[in-house]
């Protein structure tokens, strides 16, 4: 009974918040040069292939720390959720993080 009523933390994002947190969160990483400049670049001058890596390393971080990183899309107007992105930037997706309860 108890575990129900725990609250977690949820974040809704739309595309452009979503790139600036990634921007915020790992523009400073140090395991990954590349993203050392991230923080002065305009977000038109990051390659696609980067957003994906920030992605991933974002859904890393969050599910090993029990939450979970979802994309929603409106399609035909039915909403899709999607668990993961391959090889292209989804473009106007929302983003809902959840995070564990740390």
């Amino acid at each position: 009974m108890e575990g129900e009523n725990e609250k977690q933390t949820v974040i809704t994002l739309n595309d452009e918040s979503f790139k600036h947190y990634l921007i915020e969160r790992y523009g400073d990483y140090a395991e990954n040069s590349n993203w050392k400049r991230l923080k002065s670049a305009s977000q038109d001058l990051i390659s696609p292939e980067t957003w994906v890596q920030l992605y991933h390393q974002a859904k890393h971080d969050i599910t090993q720390k029990g939450g979970s990183l979802i994309g929603y899309e409106l399609v035909n107007n039915i909403l899709l959720s999607h668990d993961g992105i391959n090889s292209h930037w989804p473009m106007n997706w929302m983003w809902v993080m959840r995070f564990g309860r740390d």
